[in-house]
């Protein structure tokens, strides 16, 4: 298991402190900071050492969880952000994945899943819950508009390699391209599709007919 630093943003104030207590049962997480809200969150990046993960809510008090994903990327990009919620909504899933959100759980997921797909997310994997893998499916199904986003043919080829899930390493070996190459093809797709995570990058990509 990989290290996680993890901290919290939940305004239920008892699935906050459920949640809490079964995370800091692994023994490969350390969940050093629990909040009501992303205002209390934002205020302890300024003095606090970074986590790894920011584990959030969506409905969420003075600013929604979807601003608040967009802020982090903006403040603190070496944050990455995972969903938690009970939103499987079409609109509220694609407007976290498009927002930065590197994975977008349900809460009726259990505790060993939640520690799954954090774990995925620290890999560079999208973790979503079935529920929300359907509804991202169903919306990759629908007849696609026409832009490209003038993105090169090597990058779209690295868009379809994210989309099969692969990492950067993987993708470089796939390619047969050096593994900054890849980062810098990467950097580049997130740029002008004005995204912030794998996940992001390719809900963008398939919505667009890019791939």
């Amino acid at each position: 298991m990989i290290p996680i630093t993890l901290w919290i943003v939940e305004d239920d104030a008892g699935y906050r402190r459920t949640l809490h207590k079964a995370l800091s049962r692994e023994k490969h997480i350390t969940c050093n900071g629990v909040f009501p809200s992303c205002i209390e969150m934002f205020s302890a990046l300024e003095t606090e050492p970074h986590p790894d993960l920011m584990l959030m809510d969506l409905g969420l008090p003075g600013m929604g969880g979807v601003d608040g994903i967009k802020k982090l990327a903006e403040a603190a990009p070496n944050v990455t952000a995972m969903v938690l919620t009970v939103f499987q909504d079409k609109e509220k899933v694609m407007e976290a994945l498009d927002a930065g959100a590197a994975g977008y759980l349900l809460k009726t997921a259990s505790v060993q899943e939640i520690v799954e797909g954090l774990q995925q997310v620290m890999v560079g994997n999208a973790a979503l819950s079935p529920g929300v893998a359907k509804v991202v499916l169903e919306e990759l199904r629908k007849p696609a508009p026409s832009e490209k986003f003038n993105l090169s043919d090597r990058e779209i080829e690295v868009l379809e390699q994210l989309a099969e899930g692969l990492s950067v390493k993987e993708i470089a070996d796939v390619l047969n391209i050096g593994r900054r190459t890849a980062a810098f093809h990467l950097s580049n797709i997130y740029a002008k599709l004005e995204v912030q995570s794998q996940s992001g990058a390719v809900a963008k990509a398939l919505r667009s007919g890019i791939i």
